[in-house]
């Protein structure tokens, strides 16, 4: 039987770090039907050397934001399913085999991958951990408050869904690209499920790297508070969904705290996106 193509599409962005590590747990899967595209977003570090040097022969300079970096992927993409996944995500080896067969079985649309944090040796990564035992716990799959993203998706449900998202916010939209694509996919299917055990992430471990981290991703995500996608990300920004619930204490007040640290860079990003974005506007009405 022939098994069904698998694509992997990753977007960097200085990702030289940790990419050769993802690279090397996608080369290590004991699924080997797998293509890699990789579409970059103009990094000035060597992360284009290592993609070659890994056998990546796909690899793409993208213009525009995470969205476009993640559109561009899925268009590349030859595979019946594509694996969305970040530079500095490990999948375990048998991630791929196990998520076709998942979804197969079930006749799924999307899956999403259970997700551990890759070290958990300091303050801020055991915040990380607790946050993540909560999600997993709780395992509110509903879009508008989960922050369980499917992974996983059948391609044609990927290329339907872009047809809905606004084609100017494309290019503009980082941070909340993964919401805006799951809530698009909800609408069309809701055909979805968790793989346990698939995927390791690594986290910032030091607020020198937080900060900027979550600063980026607020100041990204002004263009997409667009109609229906305001609500959407206004209702995210809560804390989580079954906090206190299942017996989840510890794990609740880590995840408080680490939304409240996370928080604060991320309104600053937002904020100043906005007034930036407000200036620009007023300076384009006075000429």
């Amino acid at each position: 039987m022939t098994l069904p193509l698998v694509t992997i599409s990753i977007p960097t962005y200085n990702s030289s770090k940790f990419l050769q590590l993802c690279l090397s747990a996608i080369e290590n899967q004991t699924y080997k039907n797998i293509e890699i595209n990789i579409i970059d977003g103009n990094s000035k570090d060597n992360t284009l050397d290592i993609a070659r040097q890994c056998g990546v022969t796909e690899v793409r300079v993208c213009g525009g934001g995470l969205l476009q970096a993640r559109y561009e992927g899925i268009k590349l993409a030859r595979g019946d399913y594509v694996l969305l996944l970040d530079s500095d995500q490990i999948l375990a080896p048998d991630t791929v085999g196990r998520s076709i067969r998942w979804m197969e079985d079930r006749a799924l649309d999307m899956l999403v991958l259970e997700e551990d944090v890759y070290r958990c040796e300091n303050f801020i990564e055991k915040l990380f951990q607790c946050d993540r035992r909560l999600v997993h716990a709780v395992k509110d799959l509903d879009p508008y408050t989960s922050v369980l993203l499917p992974r996983v998706f059948r391609k044609n449900l990927l290329i339907d869904l872009f047809r809905n998202i606004p084609e100017f916010l494309i290019p503009k939209v980082g941070g909340p690209d993964h919401a805006m694509i799951y809530f698009e996919a909800w609408k069309i299917s809701q055909k979805i499920d968790m793989l346990p055990k698939a995927v390791k992430h690594i986290e910032p471990n030091s607020l020198r790297v937080m900060i900027p981290k979550f600063y980026r991703w607020g100041y990204t995500s002004v263009d997409a508070h667009y109609e229906q996608y305001d609500e959407l990300l206004n209702r995210k920004e809560r804390f989580r969904k079954g906090l206190f619930s299942k017996g989840q204490i510890k794990d609740s007040l880590g995840s408080i705290l680490l939304l409240l640290i996370k928080g604060v860079p991320y309104k600053t990003g937002y904020y100043v996106g906005k007034m930036r974005k407000l200036f620009s506007r007023a300076d384009t009405n006075n000429k």
